[in-house]
C-alpha cells in the first residue's frame, strides 16, 4: 500500500485497567507528526470525566498510580462520556486523515473505547510497545540505552515518551537497515 506521505499520528490514553468489557477511559491525547517525528500537531488532550464508583473499583496499581496522576481531574471533568469528546477529534481527523498515514496506538483498545475514530485510522498501526518488545528481545544491548520513561502516567506524557524512544530507535537501531545513496 502506497503511503501519500510519512506523516504519524499518535493516540494515548489511560484506562483504569486492563478489561476492555469493564474498564473505562480516564484520559486520551493525540500529537501528529512528520516522518523525523518532528511534531507538527498537538492535541486534544482531554480527561474524561469517571464517576467515584468506576475510580474506586480500579485494581491496586492503577489506583497507585492515577492517584498521583489524574483521578480529581477525572472527577472535575466536564467530558462525560466517550460520545461527548469523539466531535473533538472527529475535527482533529478531518486534519489528522490527510496528515497521517500510519497511527501509532494500542489498536484493540482504541477500537474498543473509541469506535467514533474507526473511520479515521488507516489500515496501518503502530504500537510502540510492541516495537520496544521486539528491541528487548533482538537488540538487547541498544535497547538497554533507550531513553528511559518518567512514568508520569498521563496520556500526552506517555505519547512523548513512545516518540521520544521511537527516535531513538530510528537513529540508533533502525539505522543499519536505511538504504545507501
Amino acid at each position: 500500500m502506497p503511503f501519500r506521505g510519512s506523516n504519524f499520528g499518535f493516540l494515548g490514553y489511560l484506562p483504569t485497567g486492563l478489561e476492555l468489557e469493564v474498564d473505562r477511559i480516564l484520559e486520551i491525547a493525540c500529537v501528529i507528526t512528520d516522518g523525523k517525528l518532528t511534531t507538527s500537531m498537538e492535541g486534544p488532550d482531554l480527561v474524561i470525566n469517571q464517576s467515584k464508583e468506576c475510580l474506586d473499583n480500579m485494581g491496586e496499581w492503577c489506583r497507585e498510580h492515577h492517584a498521583a496522576s489524574g483521578n480529581k481531574l477525572c472527577k472535575e471533568s466536564y467530558w462525560v462520556s466517550n460520545a461527548s469528546f469523539g466531535w473533538k477529534f472527529r475535527i482533529c481527523g478531518l486534519h489528522v486523515s490527510e496528515e497521517a498515514e500510519v497511527y501509532a496506538c494500542k489498536s484493540v483498545v482504541a477500537m474498543k473505547y473509541m469506535p467514533c475514530l474507526a473511520g479515521i485510522f488507516p489500515h496501518v498501526l503502530v504500537d510502540v510497545s510492541s516495537i520496544t518488545a521486539l528491541c528487548m528481545r533482538w537488540f538487547p544491548k541498544e535497547r538497554k540505552a533507550a531513553p528511559t520513561k518518567e512514568k508520569r502516567h498521563r496520556a500526552m506524557d506517555d505519547i512523548k515518551e513512545s516518540i521520544r524512544e521511537l527516535k531513538y530507535y530510528k537513529e540508533s537501531i533502525f539505522k543499519g537497515f536505511r538504504k545507501s545513496k
